[in-house]
């Protein structure tokens, strides 16, 4: 028995000695979270999490997201705070929790607006049982106009001006209340028929007899207008336009909608103190905010109690504007822009889109999606009092458009409450360390830059690379327009534009620069020049203020046949040297290519194609009357004269009349007897020749209208210069000419 319990001693002792031997097998690492995919609701909020893990030393990350989304990790809880998502879609980001070869990736979720817009409702378009036309085209009735089709329309007949005023008139059965309507234009880049003035009628169940509800003047707008009723109708039977005046003589209408209010939307007042939603009524506080049931404005109201709400962008007053038709008509140029009111908002194509609006004052505002990669065009999204809610089909910046006759018309709170803020920066408002907190911040493609006398849309991306200062930019375009206006007298005889020039980044291959109406656009080509100072101010200066010059110039007047690339660059001439550049006339040889092609030579100024060799006489005139005499008003009463020459086609107005007439204003203004210096270019010498200057025409002037107009500056008796030979002045040989 000795002998077992020994050799039981022996057996365990041994078995002890291997097992400490042993190493105990450890656990491997992990990490874990019972839900790797997290969801937020659209607000800012914070949720924390229970991790599992054997792992001591943990790092937390977010791997995307990170503008939007914050993460931390400590004593085994992750905790994930959201800002609020303002964008319409969702959005996602990565929170990964790694440590000692162990790695886990969450996947955050946040809701966009684009799920509370749903509870916003769209207003009831209501249906057109038929409708008239005084006239139209054939193949461009009446019914096309509410056809549903915005690539169809009406259209009067194809003969200017005959048929005006047309009258229209839309009827309706059981239609309710109705709160505004809306006239669409036509959509295929046209002009002509764009509605001008017009006198609406209306006619009730009540009153059946159409009576004048109102007049109004759309203006030939490219974008929709709107008509408000307020109060609303009730059961109108007819709606009747009289147009009494349309672009070109005619009327044209792709859609006419009529509109009412959806009944079941949110009533404002339950919470704000107006129609904007922007200021929350006193006495709003959570608990009656959670009461609301209306999911949308809820959210829009806990921001605003929170002071999270996006304000500085998305909610503005904004001024009218007079439309640039008005000065353009008056001062016989082309017309400024339309993009005076910027939101400083942007839209995604197939995004809902609500804008909140205050009081209209009667007047009629819209807001226009400029889709910036195909210049101007875009979308109209009408505007009337309270909720508005649009599908918008394209991307792009937002802007007010609110132009009226006078431009001195109330201005309009809006708030805009879906979309994104870009931001903008304005001269008026902003400052130079303003520059890039705004341009940082901005997340579209372009961005908007405000001053007094232009407003700039270029590639946001071109500004943060070449423009290190945007209130110095914007200041030196706004002196561009303005020695531009006072080279012309504007100012003088208080003839300034009443709304911005408009500089617009374009992106047609075959376009480097060129002006129409509303715009210039300059191809993106040219953004390191033109945005950059240093070389707008001195190399690249020519192209805008060439373009510009194309807009102010003034027609037919000074525009006469074979001019159109000439007395535009009269204006180029003059920024490039009053920002101490030497002009361009010296740097490329050009007096010494005119001098050689046509002074004394006996040919006609418009005998030479050369548009440099026919701008010399003008600069000319401008280096000794202006910089020699001291006559500064010389070119501005010239202008003037002719914006007060009244518009009449007769057989004796032509582009020969132009021409001489000019001369006869060239004497007139400086008091002088010029025929001398006239003669010595051509303008004097009879011509009868077909001239090409975009269009082909012919160009005469006969030896009797040459002798009746010599005739006519003789009997003003008015004194020769003192020097005769004022065809021989140049930017560089100045001193010559003030010996005397």
């Amino acid at each position: 028995m000795k002998y077992v319990y020994l050799i039981m001693i022996l057996f365990l002792s041994i078995l002890t000695s291997c097992n400490e031997g042993e190493e105990t097998p450890e656990t491997a690492p992990f990490i874990e979270l019972n839900n790797k995919s997290i969801q937020f609701v659209r607000q800012a909020s914070s949720q924390t999490f229970r991790v599992d893990t054997n792992i001591d030393d943990i790092k937390c990350l977010v791997t995307s997201g990170s503008d939007w989304c914050n993460a931390s990790y400590a004593g085994n809880e992750l905790t994930i705070t959201v800002t609020g998502n303002s964008a319409y879609k969702q959005r996602t980001g990565n929170v990964s929790l790694t440590g000692k070869g162990a790695k886990v990736i969450v996947t955050i979720t946040q809701e966009g607006k684009d799920i509370s817009i749903q509870q916003v409702g769209d207003d009831v378009r209501i249906t057109v049982k038929s409708a008239t036309a005084s006239s139209h085209h054939a193949g461009e009735e009446i019914e096309k106009s509410f056809d549903g089709s915005l690539s169809t329309m009406y259209h009067s007949p194809w003969t200017a001006n005959e048929y005006m005023p047309v009258t229209l008139t839309y009827s309706f059965e059981n239609a309710g209340t109705m709160d505004y309507l809306v006239y669409t234009p036509r959509t295929d880049n046209g002009s002509n028929g764009n509605f001008q003035e017009l006198d609406l009628y209306i006619a009730t169940t009540e009153k059946p007899t159409p009576e004048l509800y109102g007049t109004y003047n759309f203006q030939g707008n490219p974008a929709a207008s709107s008509i408000n009723f307020s109060p609303a109708l009730v059961n109108p039977t007819q709606i009747k336009f009289v147009v009494k005046s349309g672009i070109g003589g005619y009327a044209s209408c792709a859609e006419m909608q009529f509109y009412r209010k959806n009944p079941d939307n949110f009533n404002y007042a339950d919470l704000f103190t107006d129609a904007t939603c922007s200021e929350l009524k006193n006495g709003i506080d959570e608990n009656a905010i959670n009461a609301v049931g209306n999911r949308f404005f809820k959210e829009l109201a806990m921001e605003i109690l929170k002071g999270e709400y996006e304000s500085e962008f998305r909610v503005q007053s904004y001024k009218s504007w007079q439309h640039p038709r008005f000065m353009a008509d008056s001062n016989k140029t082309g017309t400024y822009g339309l993009r005076d009111n910027p939101t400083g908002i942007y839209v995604n194509a197939n995004e809902d889109l609500v804008v909140l609006v205050g009081d209209t004052h009667g007047q009629n505002v819209s807001l226009f999606v400029q889709d910036t990669d195909n210049t101007v065009t875009g979308i109209t999204m009408p505007l009337s009092e309270g909720i508005n809610k649009k599908r918008i089909t394209v991307s792009g910046l937002l802007y007010v458009m609110y132009y009226t006759s006078t431009g001195t018309e109330q201005p309009i709170r809006i708030n805009i409450a879906s979309g994104s803020v870009n931001g903008y920066f304005d001269s008026g408002k902003h400052t130079k360390e303003d520059w890039n907190r705004l341009l940082d911040k901005a997340t579209y493609k372009h961005f908007d830059v405000i001053g007094q006398y232009a407003s700039l849309t270029f590639e946001t991306d071109a500004f943060k690379r070449y423009t290190p200062d945007g209130l110095a930019l914007i200041n030196k375009y706004d002196d561009l327009v303005r020695l531009e206006q006072e080279f012309m007298g504007l100012p003088d005889y208080d003839r300034n534009y009443k709304n911005r020039a408009y500089f617009l980044a374009i992106y047609n291959e075959k376009d480097h620069m060129y002006a129409t109406d509303y715009y210039m656009g300059y191809n993106v080509n040219t953004q390191p020049d033109i945005l950059d100072l240093r070389k707008f101010t001195t190399t690249a200066c020519w192209g805008p203020a060439h373009e510009l010059g194309h807009i102010h110039q003034t027609r037919p007047g000074l525009k006469w046949l074979g001019m159109t690339e000439v007395t535009t660059n009269i204006h180029s001439l003059h920024v490039q040297t009053s920002w101490g550049n030497t002009s361009r006339l010296l740097t490329d040889n050009r007096y010494t290519s005119a001098f050689g092609s046509l002074l004394k030579t006996g040919k006609a100024h418009n005998e030479i194609d050369d548009v440099w060799v026919k701008l010399i006489p003008f600069w000319q005139l401008k280096l000794y009357m202006i910089d020699i005499l001291g006559k500064n008003n010389f070119y501005k009463y010239i202008y003037e004269q002719l914006r007060l020459q009244p518009n009449v086609n007769t057989n004796e107005m032509t582009d020969g009349y132009y021409q001489l007439n000019f001369v006869k204003l060239a004497c007139e203004s400086a008091r002088l007897d010029l025929t001398d210096f006239f003669e010595a270019w051509g303008f004097l010498t009879p011509i009868n020749r077909t001239v090409t200057d975009y269009s082909t025409a012919q160009f005469t002037i006969t030896r009797q209208q040459i002798d009746q107009t010599k005739a006519e500056i003789a009997s003003k008796n008015y004194p020769k210069p003192n020097h005769n030979n004022i065809y021989d002045i140049k930017d560089d040989n100045l001193s010559n000419y003030r010996d005397l």
